[in-house]
């Protein structure tokens, strides 16, 4: 993926994660601040830990992008023991082949992150009766050639990645958002409620 498509991602994940965390409540409403973003209000923390962390994880998001090989993300919603309660997911599907032509000016593009947002803070009714002391945890899916090479990058050494089991629960409860597409890059997203 180019470096400008790779911006453009990291930069929707960027509004996805803050706004996640506002319409999920994990965080109090006061720490977070309005913004325009793709012709709508948005939000964002101003907790300038968090804002680090949250971009300490992009960081590593766009080394996975880079290469293509990234598969998913999973924003994982947990309680105080860790424990996922809802995982909104963003699955990548790279193509070999699209259309150059094709929304050269990323307007459908722009379109579809502003419907993403639109519809997130929709479905914020969906997301009662979540712990108070919760918090979250961001599970990048790439292979393991990937993983090694981010490790041995200086810049981020800080922020290591750790393996986690291939241990994973299905749910039967799913919720789609939206699928679309950063020129060669289908993105589908969707949230997964724990059983």
């Amino acid at each position: 993926m180019d470096s400008c498509l790779v911006d453009i991602t990291i930069e929707f994940l960027a509004v996805a994660f803050h706004s996640i965390l506002y319409y999920t409540s994990t965080y109090p409403e006061s720490i977070f601040e309005t913004k325009k973003k793709y012709n709508i209000v948005v939000y964002r923390s101003m907790h300038p830990e968090l804002n680090q962390y949250i971009d300490l994880c992009l960081k590593s998001i766009a080394e996975c992008l880079k290469t293509g090989q990234l598969k998913r993300l999973e924003f994982a919603i947990t309680d105080n023991t860790y424990k996922s309660i809802l995982k909104f997911i963003f699955d990548f599907d790279h193509m070999d082949f699209y259309d150059e032509t094709a929304d050269a000016y990323l307007i459908k593009t722009e379109q579809n992150l502003r419907a993403f947002c639109l519809k997130l803070a929709t479905l914020s009714n969906k997301f009662t009766n979540l712990p108070q002391d919760g918090s979250f945890t961001i599970y990048i899916h790439t292979n393991e050639s990937t993983a090694v090479a981010m490790a041995s990058k200086p810049d981020l050494e800080d922020f290591p990645l750790v393996e986690m089991d291939d241990k994973y629960e299905d749910s039967d409860k799913i919720l789609p958002i939206r699928r679309f597409s950063v020129r060669n890059c289908c993105i589908d997203t969707y949230i997964e409620f724990a059983k």
